[in-house]
């Protein structure tokens, strides 16, 4: 179940714990130059979280590029995801470190580097249990980066640290929330202990413990078909990790949770084809093309403005 409130809480966000300056932690954002993440160090002060979110408040993203990549998951939010510790700092695990692991980030790193994003509370925590579980997700800053699909373990979830098992010490984004609110005493992972023994963002945003407290859907574009798989005769006939494979044609749709597009364009390798004025935004893709190829979605909204989102694919016909 997701409780959805307003951001009404004002002044509670900063300051409570106490954590270093992190002003020159930022040493890499994936896809983004140095002059870029320079940029964003300059903007630390100007982009702040929320008024209402308070210590202990989780913040998951869809980040900005192209869906072929692994971590992708089609839906809202469920890519990557950090907790609030206060001072306008988040603490993540991620593999785009340098090196890879946990780490604390000003804010303004995840907001420029997200598409969309959503904060959400543990409604069954109490404050000291929230304070707790930043200082726990503190307390791992440097640990090491458990990669999901790395075998022979690949997203098995640990909440003792302790124990003398491969990846005990390790974490991935949404292992290291789930494991600080556990070690509260409180399970944010609606699937619980049942098998497969891993936690994903959605697992985490459709648990009874969490409400939203805030969310941004505006840039929520993705494309659907194809996605991450090998499509013969317009069907799917295997999921894959990354690729996207298409023997003949195929019905290009895209979607969007942003109520106020009016209308999407498609391009092939950065050409025009055609407009679509009404969901479901789809294309039937049937020029012969042999090899590498990006498909792009733009949506546009009431205001002109534009949301895109690409993948590639390897299209034989």
């Amino acid at each position: 179940m997701i409780r959805i409130i307003g951001c009404i809480v004002i002044g509670t966000s900063l300051g409570v714990l106490s954590i270093p300056n992190i002003t020159g932690m930022i040493s890499y954002i994936p896809h983004m130059s140095t002059d870029t993440v320079d940029v964003i160090k300059n903007l630390n002060d100007a982009i702040r979280v929320p008024e209402c979110v308070e210590v202990g408040d989780l913040m998951f993203l869809d980040a900005r590029f192209d869906e072929s990549n692994k971590w992708k998951v089609p839906g809202l939010y469920n890519e990557h995801g950090g907790i609030y510790v206060g001072n306008n700092t988040l603490v993540d695990a991620c593999p785009h470190h340098d090196p890879d692991g946990v780490y604390a980030y000003d804010y303004s790193a995840f907001y420029s580097s997200q598409k969309n994003f959503v904060f959400l509370r543990v409604i069954t925590a109490n404050m000291s249990q929230r304070h707790a579980a930043a200082a726990w997700a503190m307390s791992k800053i440097g640990s090491s980066y458990q990669y999901f699909f790395s075998p022979p373990w690949f997203g098995l979830k640990i909440a003792d640290t302790n124990l003398s098992f491969p990846t005990a010490d390790k974490f991935y984004c949404m292992e290291l929330l789930w494991a600080a609110y556990y070690n509260q005493g409180i399970d944010i992972d609606q699937n619980g202990w049942r098998f497969p023994w891993w936690v994903q963002g959605d697992d985490i945003i459709h648990d009874d413990d969490i409400e939203i407290i805030y969310e941004s859907i505006r840039n929520s574009t993705e494309i659907i078909t194809p996605f991450k798989g090998v499509y013969f005769a317009n069907k799917k006939i295997v999921s894959t990790l990354e690729k996207t494979i298409v023997f003949g044609n195929i019905t290009i749709e895209a979607v969007t949770y942003n109520e106020n597009v009016t209308h999407m364009d498609l391009y092939i390798d950065s050409n025009y084809k055609a407009t679509d004025i009404l969901p479901p935004y789809q294309w039937n893709w049937s020029e012969p093309i042999t090899g590498e190829t990006v498909i792009k979605v733009i949506a546009y909204d009431n205001d002109d403005n534009q949301y895109s989102t690409a993948i590639t694919v390897w299209k034989f016909s």
